[in-house]
């Protein structure tokens, strides 16, 4: 995998500023924000930061590489891309561009089931290496549906979504208070 780093763009903290500008403030807010004061947000965030890497320039390194294995498909990276839920709303076309950058860059794409996109359509972008999450819909018969469709596209892994039992409470964000 040939790494194109935007040195304009340094850090995450440099894109999500950029991103912030350019998203919609409803949909920034949406793709950003937590529920409840951003509790888990910010514990996320702080222990991540507390990751130390240990360089070691002075040894000897023979076919360094990022690639990694799962289920049954060697990736070029050890991430892919997550699903996120009406990613059209955030940028139009966005699982469109987000499946054929994965592709492309042979990292796993993740669809949602709450996606602005067919699941054929991923399918198809993906080469049907795309995974699919579910999120388990009210109705066992609209699941059922789903996952045959899914299935049928080629999607060979499957997210189970474990989420609250009831919806948060938002507030306003950081960045944007109310």
């Amino acid at each position: 995998m040939k790494w194109n780093f935007d040195r304009r763009y340094p850090s995450v903290d440099s894109l999500r500023s950029k991103a912030m500008r350019r998203v919609p403030p409803f949909a920034f807010d949406y793709l950003d924000g937590g529920c409840n004061e951003d509790v888990n947000l910010s514990r996320n965030t702080s222990e991540l930061r507390e990751v130390e890497l240990r360089p070691r320039y002075l040894g000897r390194h023979v076919d360094v590489s990022l690639k990694t294995e799962l289920f049954g498909h060697a990736y070029d990276a050890p991430f892919g891309i997550a699903p996120i839920g009406l990613q059209g709303l955030v940028w139009p076309d966005a699982p469109r561009i987000l499946a054929e950058a994965a592709n492309r860059h042979n990292v796993p794409f993740i669809l949602s089931t709450v996606t602005t996109a067919t699941i054929e359509e991923i399918a198809g972008l993906t080469e049907g290496r795309a995974w699919y999450q579910l999120y388990h819909p009210a109705e066992s018969s609209l699941r059922d549906a789903l996952l045959k469709r899914a299935k049928e596209a080629g999607y060979d892994v499957l997210v189970l979504l474990c989420d609250v039992p009831t919806f948060g409470y938002g507030t306003a964000s950081p960045s944007r208070p109310v």
